[in-house]
């Protein structure tokens, strides 16, 4: 990221580099605050604070709506609400959750990292149905937990359903109750999802759903193989379910390896699969008018690759949302460059106003803006480009505030500006353009110029925008900080008491984050039995 634009969704040698710098931050907060720390009720015996009644809208997928804005449009939370945010409640789960959990109509949905999928009433975090457990449909490996990404709820022909992958499944369940009403395994090798390949084969993107009017919806996914090679394929689906909500259906799937568009399911491969790696979907894909936008991985051989349709390099490709049909790619990079500066974090709609249509950030720390015909429109350098680095979190879209115009934005959260791939050119550019060091920058969409960097620490979640307010998951401070957006001042940091690895989501003037960070190795899974959701809350 996620998968979704969080820790979960950086590549293995980047997440595992990164964590040996972040586990001993991580540690010693446990260390100093103990797992006693992490109890439910956490505001009990506060007083409550006096404020207007406000309405909360739902946040009822990553990144909030299908463009991807990561911006909500309640005003109820200000900059003076900001600074007394308080603790409403803690769900202890054993486990880290690092998606972002979806909010809808009272309920919070999130996954953990031991593959339990949870829905928590808004309210008091209690249980709203019992957690269900992928593991009886699902063993694939996987490399950052059975859940890395976040949940989509939506209404299909009056059903309110959530979707979400577990493992290399997709579940679609029922979002009053938690039944379980469809699953499809996406391993194209092990077509049972129990693990039998070996090798990682996952979901970390978060899944978007596009209802119909004939009572079906579409739902869009990548998968990814975290760059195993040889491998399955992975890439974009498309899955139909059906108006009684109990039936998936292949639509078609892009593979960004070798460019195919394949109707339905790729065909199934024996193990150990007939690809390089060169296929990952860790991007959440967006929605921009006819178009489905989603970043890429790296591929470290392309020299196996047999002649492929697309440019076998970490890009931002666009397919038609209808039937996949690749559109067009942007490729910034040379082939083979050997600096893993993934396309990972999830892409934005953009408003008119900004001269683009979409943009994603890259781990190289640039932010690239397209046409809808993928025509580049302009870039900016953001942040030091790195391997741990740079834009590995999602982007939000937002407005800065008076002293800017009120221009319309693009809230940037960066990584570990030292690059594994490049040391000396990572700090160089550090000395040289310090600001690109910080962890938080506000572009102008207008100017296309960076308005401010705020000195905060590497973030591993994406920023999230409410009411001119920028929220930031500080996975090194185990804090979320909510800074001005038209200044970059810090108005609070709110301790977490573990690192966080996911962006908030708000709902009115309550703010969830899921809490903990973990691998399947060394040293991060030290952290695994630590985690669960937190509930914040201010006066306006």
């Amino acid at each position: 990221m996620s998968g979704s634009g969080t820790w979960g969704n950086a590549p293995a040698r980047a997440r595992r580099t990164a964590g040996r710098i972040a586990v001993a931050i991580g540690v010693t907060a446990l260390a100093v605050a103990g797992p006693a720390a992490l109890t439910a009720g956490a505001d009990a015996g506060l007083p409550s604070l006096p404020g207007a009644t406000c309405a909360a809208t739902n946040w009822p997928m990553f990144g909030h709506d299908p463009g991807r804005s990561f911006a909500s449009a309640d005003s109820c939370i200000t900059a003076a609400g900001a600074a007394a945010l308080r603790p409403k409640w803690f769900a202890n789960t054993s486990s880290p959750i690092t998606g972002q959990p979806a909010v809808v109509d009272g309920v919070v949905y999130a996954g953990d990292f031991a593959g339990k999928f949870h829905a928590f009433k808004a309210s008091d975090g209690s249980d709203a149905w019992p957690a269900l457990d992928a593991h009886a449909y699902d063993n694939s490996h996987t490399d950052y937990g059975t859940f890395p990404d976040s949940p989509a709820v939506a209404t299909v022909h009056g059903h309110k359903v959530v979707v979400v992958g577990g493992g290399a499944t997709l579940f679609v369940l029922d979002a009053l109750t938690g039944a379980h009403l469809a699953h499809l395994c996406l391993d194209r090798v092990d077509t049972t999802c129990q693990g039998a390949t070996g090798y990682t084969t996952e979901i970390e993107a978060s899944p978007v759903v596009i209802p119909h009017a004939n009572g079906a919806a579409d739902i869009l996914v990548g998968t990814d193989v975290n760059e195993h090679n040889p491998s399955g394929p992975a890439g974009l689906y498309d899955i139909s379910l059906d108006a009684n909500v109990h039936t998936l259906t292949p639509k078609w799937m892009f593979d960004p390896e070798t460019g195919i568009t394949w109707p339905g399911l790729p065909t199934a491969q024996t193990k150990p699969g007939t690809e390089h790696g060169c296929n990952d979907v860790w991007s959440s894909p967006t929605v921009v008018g006819n178009l489905v936008v989603f970043g890429v991985g790296n591929c470290n051989h392309p020299e196996q690759v047999a002649p492929s349709q697309v440019k076998l390099v970490e890009s931002t490709i666009a397919v038609n949302v209808s039937t996949g049909a690749f559109v067009w790619q942007g490729a910034p990079h040379a082939p083979n460059n050997g600096l893993d500066v993934d396309f990972g974090a999830t892409p934005n709609a953009l408003p008119a106003a900004s001269g683009a249509a979409v943009g994603e950030g890259g781990k190289d720390g640039v932010y690239y803006a397209y046409s809808a015909t993928g025509a580049p429109a302009w870039h900016t350098q953001v942040a030091t480009g790195s391997d741990i680095g740079g834009m590995i979190a999602s982007t939000a879209v937002g407005s800065l505030g008076a002293l800017h115009g009120n221009h319309p934005a693009v809230f940037a959260a960066t990584a570990i500006p030292v690059s594994t791939s490049d040391p000396q050119g990572s700090i160089t550019n550090d000395l040289t353009s310090p600001n690109q060091a910080l962890g938080l920058h506000a572009l102008d969409l207008v100017t296309h110029q960076v308005a401010w960097d705020a000195p905060v620490g590497p973030a591993y979640g994406a920023a999230i925008y409410d009411n001119g307010l920028v929220f930031v998951p500080d996975t090194f401070t185990d804090s979320l900080l909510v800074l001005d957006g038209d200044t970059g001042a810090i108005l609070r940091a709110q301790p977490l008491n573990v690192p966080p690895a996911g962006p908030a989501a708000i709902s009115g003037r309550d703010v969830f984050i899921g809490s903990g960070t973990t691998s399947n190795s060394p040293p991060l899974n030290t952290l695994s039995s630590f985690g669960g959701l937190w509930a914040f809350t201010t006066t306006p």
